[in-house]
């Protein structure tokens, strides 16, 4: 079972809904769709995502927030439901009612979509201002240093799953992570910001450095050596400015850029 601390309130997260003027937890199954892939002969369950009627309160911000979405069903759900036995085994036409069935008993789930819905879609609950350090510390977790292969290189990559936000952060921030890793995915080989060249420069810097003897303690020291130097990376800040501007009617947070 993942635990996370949320800058949400997780208790009575279900009966909250009821207080919330737009009712997304009773619609998950209409833009949130899953079905079985199988990897290496392991079977899992996959999502996908889908657009949703303008009829719906929460249309704007479905359709236009789906990489957002993807992240948040992935690394905000308590267990990890994709590879749990019991839906596994459910037999295909049952699978979509049932994978939506325990999402809308997820409290910490819930808990994330109930901010975003009082503070993005009804605005019943004001925005949190953030620094532009604090949404850039997020944002180079994603940055990540995995492993040191074999005949000693660094190997990078940015990714939902492995990144050094859980290694690092006592207080997970959902929605602000979202923000950041579809705002780096969205520019990750483009002409302007190209985040993927950016990712190798801070990597081939590395090399500069003798940072340790010890491989564990290497592969440490050069995580964090490229978390720092892409918290000073400009095009790193000016893509996330970028992003904010084009997306704040979609955010739960008011960006202080001062800081």
């Amino acid at each position: 079972m993942k635990k996370f601390i949320l800058i949400v309130s997780l208790a009575g997260s279900i009966q909250a809904f009821s207080q919330t003027k737009c009712d997304i937890q009773n619609h998950y199954g209409d833009f949130i769709k899953v079905r079985k892939e199988n990897y290496n002969g392991k079977e899992y369950l996959n999502r996908g995502f889908v657009k949703v009627d303008s009829q719906y309160c929460f249309a704007n911000y479905i359709n236009n927030n789906l990489h957002r979405l993807r992240f948040l069903t992935f690394s905000f759900i308590s267990p990890n439901y994709y590879y749990q036995n019991d839906l596994i085994n459910i037999e295909d036409s049952l699978l979509q009612s049932a994978f939506v069935s325990v999402l809308q008993q997820d409290t910490v789930f819930n808990a994330v979509m109930q901010e975003l819905a009082e503070k993005v879609i009804d605005k019943t609950v004001p925005k949190d201002t953030i620094t532009m350090n604090t949404l850039l510390n997020t944002a180079v977790k994603f940055f990540y240093v995995y492993k040191i292969t074999e005949d000693g290189h660094y190997a990078g990559k940015v990714c939902e799953v492995a990144n050094g936000l859980a290694e690092t952060e006592t207080e997970r921030k959902p929605l602000i992570e979202a923000f950041a890793l579809a705002s780096i995915i969205e520019h990750y080989t483009d002409k302007e910001y190209n985040m993927y060249n950016e990712l190798g420069h801070a990597i081939t810097e590395l090399y500069k450095l003798n940072l340790g003897v010890d491989k564990k303690e290497r592969l440490l020291r050069a995580k964090g050596a490229v978390f720092m130097q892409m918290f000073y990376n400009q095009k790193l800040r000016d893509m996330l400015l970028y992003e904010y501007e084009r997306q704040k009617e979609y955010l739960p947070f008011v960006l202080d850029k001062n800081f």
